[in-house]
């Protein structure tokens, strides 16, 4: 058993982690050899701890062949599966090379995932009420300035878009620049991970007049209360703006939010080609 105590001095996760995999690379030359799946986890957790810093240089196939006692056909399918993930960039010729992970590359399987799950409309919205109120009240409580001026901008940029899905985007970026002004990385993350959900949604509201008539002054209550420091009002106003397409979607609720924004987007391209 792996003593966490070490005497009672302050835990070092990054040593500990370095320790942990010290200690399991000795203990496997005395067991069967990884599988893939153990391999591209143990990788994934020294890139994602730090150990490797943003543009250093991955050992070679060979290396790390040797170093978890598999084949080099192995590593390089692991490889390949951390490149996918958007981990490491595999430069032919010269190796592989660990990236500055964004939050986009972290959530994109993510995205996947949700999507093999056929949401409906309920579904997200649903999802984002229990988030947004949230990530508005803490907006509220801890937006600096540069987080306010972001806001207004992605208001403003909205305002002044004149297609469907440029509205739609910029509805994405004022909601997304609302998750950052939390100040808190995760809430960012996990709106991040349903940024492109959000989007169709988006597609089907500000494609509907009677939705988007009803929703989108709640975007500057939702700005004036984060401004005036206020999380009740801030968390109330994305309620309410949330609550608008509950009302109003209709049978498009409880369907499923692929086929819902896929009809929106056939809707858009009849009107432009008539």
């Amino acid at each position: 058993m792996i003593d966490f105590t070490e005497g009672h001095r302050p835990f070092d996760l990054e040593g500990s982690v370095a320790g942990m995999m010290e200690s399991e690379d000795a203990s496997a030359r005395d067991r069967r050899p990884p599988t893939k799946e153990a391999v591209a986890r143990r990788l994934e957790l020294e890139l994602l701890s730090g150990q490797h810093p943003a543009g250093s240089k991955l050992e070679s196939e060979r290396v790390l062949s040797q170093r978890f006692g598999v084949s080099r056909p192995m590593i390089r399918e692991v490889l390949r599966g951390l490149e996918q993930q958007g981990i490491i960039e595999v430069v032919p010729g010269r190796g592989s090379f660990v990236r500055d992970v964004r939050i986009t590359d972290a959530v994109r399987p993510l995205d996947a995932l949700y999507r093999q799950r056929k949401p409906t409309s309920r579904d997200v919205i649903s999802a984002r009420m229990m988030l947004e109120r949230e990530t508005a009240a803490l907006a509220a409580q801890h937006a600096t300035p540069e987080d306010l001026h972001l806001i207004e901008e992605m208001l403003l940029r909205f305002d002044e878009a004149r297609d469907l899905v440029s509205r739609a985007r910029a509805d994405v970026a004022f909601h997304a620049a609302v998750a950052a002004a939390s100040r808190n990385p995760v809430i960012e993350a996990m709106f991040g991970s349903i940024a492109t959900l959000t989007f169709e949604l988006m597609l089907r509201s500000l494609g509907d007049p009677s939705v988007s008539r009803e929703g989108v002054p709640y975007h500057r209550e939702i700005l004036d209360a984060i401004t005036a420091r206020d999380p009740k009002a801030a968390s109330d106003a994305m309620a309410a703006h949330l609550e608008v397409a509950l009302r109003t979607y209709g049978d498009d609720l409880d369907q499923s939010l692929d086929l819902v924004a896929q009809r929106k987007m056939e809707q858009l391209m009849n009107l432009s080609a008539d």
